[in-house]
């Protein structure tokens, strides 16, 4: 089911929750809506729903103008943040109910709960309660009621939310996995940025209602349209500065990050002061470069966290940790080639250098 939205908005008095959001969702895709709270993803995800009515635009399920038709006939699945199973039912009888609702008979229903509790590698857990379960096994038992039903689309409200950080990224798995095996057009909402891009096919994101960038995760990450997405995806964040354009380069508090002669991007950017971001990955150690001393070092995992500051302007490098920097140790650094991005004044992105 290919999924279209068409300029679709929401409007609360003066306040735009979503403004003319327009976007395409190819059949069996798996697009995440990405954004800040209050950013408006959630909204568009009810108003796909049918739970919330637009104040204007169109939502296409295929060729079917599906903006006025009920949620019970949008052929939805849909997956609340808090997963509302029944306490009192068996995980069989959560995964049968929507079936048994609809007045499917009941030997029917329980052969298509045990297969979709198969699908969901449920299949040992269906005489438990919710309460056994863990968070991970309960957000199954939510995805497979949402299945079972055999919907077009399935949307996922903040899957994730409830679950310890160890638990998200094996439940995440689980998700696309699932998602990829029914072969079901799929939108999911999230804050979590490393979250959307590890596995979502397209991501949209949003910020005070409006679509900011849409695209492969990562294309957007190595070429982000504006200031907002380059902050927003990369953990840990881009460095971003006010940097100075020189006929010799790019200049931060006097020290050279890049020669003109050897930019990528932006011969014929005019001189002067303006917005630019690298991100710490993207400083790489070098003799030949610039010296700098370490103002202190996080370990983050097998990669080392190392703040610098170049003039007043506080920076982060990634580096490996076999380098086994600690504070107060000298080094020395260059920017990998193409990697400077430079915005205008109104935070788009201009060129990366």
């Amino acid at each position: 089911m290919k999924i279209r939205i068409d300029k679709l908005t929401k409007q609360y008095g003066d306040f735009r929750a979503v403004d003319e959001l327009s976007l395409e969702v190819n059949d069996g895709e798996l697009v995440g809506l990405l954004g800040p709270s209050g950013c408006g993803k959630s909204t568009t995800l009810f108003m796909l729903s049918g739970l919330t009515e637009p104040s204007s635009g169109k939502i296409y399920f295929g060729d079917r103008d599906v903006t006025e038709i009920p949620p019970e006939d949008r052929e939805i699945g849909l997956v609340f943040q808090n997963y509302a199973l029944y306490p009192h039912m068996t995980v069989l009888d959560n995964i049968m109910f929507p079936l048994i609702n609809r007045r499917i008979p009941k030997e029917e229903a329980r052969k298509r709960a045990e297969e979709m509790a198969e699908i969901v590698h449920l299949e040992g857990l269906l005489n438990r309660k919710p309460k056994a379960l863990s968070g991970g096994q309960q957000q199954r038992v939510a995805i497979a009621r949402a299945l079972v039903k055999k919907p077009q689309v399935l949307l996922l409200d903040e899957p994730l939310s409830n679950l310890d950080a160890k638990l998200r990224i094996s439940t995440r798995e689980e998700i696309r996995r699932i998602q990829q095996e029914v072969r079901i057009t799929t939108i999911f909402v999230t804050h979590d940025q490393e979250e959307a891009m590890s596995i979502s096919d397209r991501i949209a994101v949003m910020d005070r209602g409006r679509l900011q960038q849409y695209e492969r995760p990562q294309d957007m990450y190595l070429n982000p349209v504006n200031e907002f997405v380059a902050n927003f995806l990369g953990m840990p964040q881009i460095n971003m500065f006010e940097g100075e354009l020189r006929d010799e380069g790019i200049f931060l508090a006097d020290k050279l990050l890049r020669r003109r002669e050897d930019m990528s991007e932006g011969h014929d950017l005019r001189n002067g002061r303006y917005r630019m971001g690298i991100r710490p990955e993207n400083f790489e150690i070098d003799p030949e470069g610039l010296k700098e001393r370490a103002l202190h070092v996080r370990m983050t995992g097998r990669d080392l966290l190392v703040f610098f500051n170049i003039g007043d302007t506080e920076l982060r490098l990634l580096a490996h940790s076999d380098h086994n920097f600690k504070k107060g140790d000298e080094f020395s650094i260059s920017v990998r080639p193409g990697q400077i991005m430079i915005f205008d004044g109104d935070g788009r992105t201009m060129a990366k250098v």
